[in-house]
This record gives C-alpha cells, structure tokens and sequence, in this order.
C-alpha cells in the first residue's frame, strides 16, 4: 500500500514546485464503511444468515501539519466515519399458484459511527502528497435482528468502545484550495466484556475505503 500511494505522488511532485504541506486541510468522503460481524458485536444468527460487513456511508476529518522534518511532515487530525448496513435474506420465488414462503432467516441491521484521532506522516508537497496515520478513538456499534418464525426481534443497544486506526491516502490539489483525495483506514475494536446489558466480544477489525474531496 505504501509503494502505491508513493508511486501514485510522484507525478505530481515532478509536475508542481516544491512547496510544504499547508498547514491546514479537510476532507469530505464518500465510500464504504466497514462494519463489524464478529461474535458479539452482533445477535445471534445462524450461518445461513445473510450479515451486513460493509455499507455505503460517509466520512469528513480535518488535518493540521505542524513540523517538518526533511522529506516527512508530522500532522495532527481526526477522523468521523459514519455507515449503516442491512444484511437482507435471499429472495425465495413462490411456486405459481401459491402464496409467498415465510422467511427462515432474520434481517440483521449494524451501525457504526468511528471518531478517529490519529498522527500523521506525510511526504509531498503543496500540490500534492501521500501519507499514513494510526491513531486511538473510539467506535459506536448497535445492532438487531429482525423476528422469524417463533424467535423474537433481538437489539444489541449502541455503545462506545476503544478502537485502534491505522492507514494512509493521498491528496492531488488542481486548484489553489480544491482537490480529491482517497483514504483506506483499518479500525481494529478492542474486546468487550459482558455487562448488565451488553453481551461479551470479540476483537475485531474492519476496513474503510472513501473517496471525495479536500480543501486547503
């Protein structure tokens, strides 16, 4: 991944004039958030259960670079990604003539929102620069399951819980303060214990992909 975003820069580098990083730039992105499905975080469903890992949603964060050293700027920022996904049960076809079978699986709804502080490294210039950042935050999860045949309608209530991020991008500005940048980031959620009203578990990591733009 790092010698892709690298390789992705160098025209850009060689194109505009050498200047530092700003010292301040926001991104607004599209793409698809990573959702967790491990024991836990989820109800229980059985494996014929069709579970949402990833979803369309949205993610914005703000950038300030504060040092450079050599090639490498050091960057401050933090990070909100936002998705909602919806795991729905195959479609059955009825037999001509009879009424539509009742579904055998339940529909499975998982929410996150991450807030992702993290420190950056990044290499390039005004115009144009690729980086990677890992950080500690914090991820929202809830999550329920439709009712099916006799079991009942499961929600797993929404809760905060410590999360590690990591990952890196790249930022191409056509214009003085407008450009596009891309970020992949992992977030990795610690494992829970059970509580009065949340059940125990499991670490896990999911992966976040945006696209969109940013302003400087």
């Amino acid at each position: 991944m790092v010698v892709a975003l690298l390789a992705a820069v160098a025209p850009v580098w060689a194109q505009a004039p050498q200047e530092g990083l700003p010292r301040f730039a926001a991104d607004l992105h599209g793409g698809l958030v990573g959702l967790p499905n491990a024991d836990g975080w989820i109800p229980v469903v059985t494996e014929a259960t069709v579970v949402p890992g990833r979803a369309w949603g949205f993610s914005g964060g703000a950038n300030v670079y504060l040092l450079k050293l050599g090639v490498m700027t050091f960057g401050v920022g933090v990070q909100l990604a936002m998705g909602k996904g919806t795991g729905e049960p195959p479609v059955v076809e009825p037999t001509p003539g009879t009424p539509p079978p009742a579904p055998t699986t339940p529909v499975v709804t998982t929410q996150v929102t991450n807030v992702m502080p993290h420190l950056s490294m990044n290499f390039g210039h005004k115009f144009g620069w690729s980086y990677l950042s890992a950080g500690y935050g914090q991820t929202k999860v809830s999550s329920s399951k439709s009712a099916v045949g006799t079991e009942p309608a499961v929600i797993i209530p929404e809760s905060w819980n410590a999360a590690l991020n990591f990952g890196g991008g790249a930022k191409w500005f056509m214009k003085p303060h407008l450009g596009a940048s891309f970020d992949v980031r992992f977030t990795k959620l610690s494992s829970r214990g059970a509580t009065a009203v949340l059940p125990s578990a499991k670490r896990t990591q999911m992966v976040t992909m945006a696209v969109g733009i940013s302003i400087q």
